[in-house]
């Protein structure tokens, strides 16, 4: 088998047998705080993205790039102009 086949084939396992382990082992006791537990990460989860998100910078624009390099390009020639070229 290839690769990708084999990890195909390895991850529909593993989400059938979870799915029939939720289904057929758990009682709704554990179901509940299986469900507590995701909520909660996925809580803790979006406090620490809404928490950071001011500090982290998407970059530059590709316009802004675009500024910068034309800027740089001027300042180039007008050295190369001075150095009488």
């Amino acid at each position: 088998m290839k690769t990708l086949e084999k990890v195909a084939l390895l991850a529909g396992l593993i989400v059938v047998g979870v799915t029939a382990l939720y289904r057929y082992v758990l009682n709704d006791e554990q179901k509940d705080a299986l469900r507590e537990a995701s909520n909660t990460i996925r809580d803790a989860t979006q406090e620490v993205s809404d928490s950071v998100a001011p500090f982290v910078s998407n970059g530059p624009t590709h316009a802004e790039e675009e500024s910068r390099a034309a800027a740089s390009r001027a300042a180039t020639k007008a050295q190369w102009e001075a150095l009488g070229y």
